[in-house]
């Protein structure tokens, strides 16, 4: 299996510091406010309580480096990211015709990928949307990518060739998400592609709600969009995440 891993000896070696139980518990003990953090964790998890991840202070935190794990050192944020590159297009330019006009690069951030998507055809318009409105305004722009803040689906109003989400769904609960998937198939084109790229347990129980992001199964996804047929075509693995990358075309 493919990984991308963390090259920062400093890093990792903080790491293993941090993961240590013993580390961990005195942590809690000199740091009151994180024993009551801890303790509402496990209250919110106990009533099967999911919590969104708050983007806005996220953004506010983090700037760009807020759409990676957070274990990820800023210093390799281009690495992880070209790294993410390889994988991804190595893949989905067996499935392009070069043809391809419009894409949208839904859940974009501050457009890691939208410029990339740009080689895959000399016709290609990307679309790039977030509901973050500071992490759209921190993109580079491009006269050829449209970087629009989606405060609402309406606002997507062309079809597309090819849709594109990287890690996007995992943070979004049940009942949205199925509205937004219904969306987006309506906004592929006919013989239009979409690829996915999302952390998956196959261990994945549907009654069982995570904080912040969820790690659901290869089978889920491809129900959600069964009418495209998405079939994984590679893996791989990053940090302690395990990612598929699924591609499907719809008829």
């Amino acid at each position: 299996m493919k990984h991308i891993s963390i090259i920062s000896r400093k890093h990792k070696f903080k790491q293993i510091i941090t993961d240590n139980i013993i580390f961990r518990v005195l942590r809690l003990i000199f740091f009151p406010k994180n024993l009551v953090h801890k303790i509402l964790e496990y209250k919110s998890k106990k009533k099967n309580k999911i919590e969104k991840i708050n983007w806005t202070d996220r953004a506010k935190l983090y700037g760009k480096y807020s759409v990676l794990d957070r274990r990820t050192p800023t210093n390799e944020f281009n690495y992880v990211t070209k790294e993410q590159k390889k994988i991804l297009f190595n893949n989905l330019k067996k499935y392009t015709s070069g043809m391809e006009k419009n894409i949208l690069d839904f859940g974009c951030g501050t457009g890691r990928f939208s410029a990339e998507l740009l080689k895959i055809s000399k016709k290609a318009r990307v679309t790039a949307v977030d509901k973050e409105k500071r992490l759209i305004k921190m993109a580079n722009k491009n006269k050829k990518i449209d970087f629009v803040h989606l405060s609402s689906l309406s606002k997507i109003k062309k079809k597309f060739d090819i849709i594109f989400i990287i890690n996007v769904l995992g943070g979004i609960q049940d009942k949205d998400l199925k509205k937004i998937t219904f969306f987006l198939k309506k906004k592929l084109n006919k013989n239009g592609i979409l690829i996915l790229n999302e952390n998956i347990n196959n261990n994945f129980d549907s009654k069982k709600l995570f904080k912040f992001w969820v790690d659901r199964s290869e089978k889920y996804y491809k129900d959600l969009f069964k009418q495209i047929n998405l079939k994984k075509i590679d893996q791989y693995k990053y940090l302690d995440n395990f990612n598929v990358i699924f591609i499907g075309k719809k008829t």
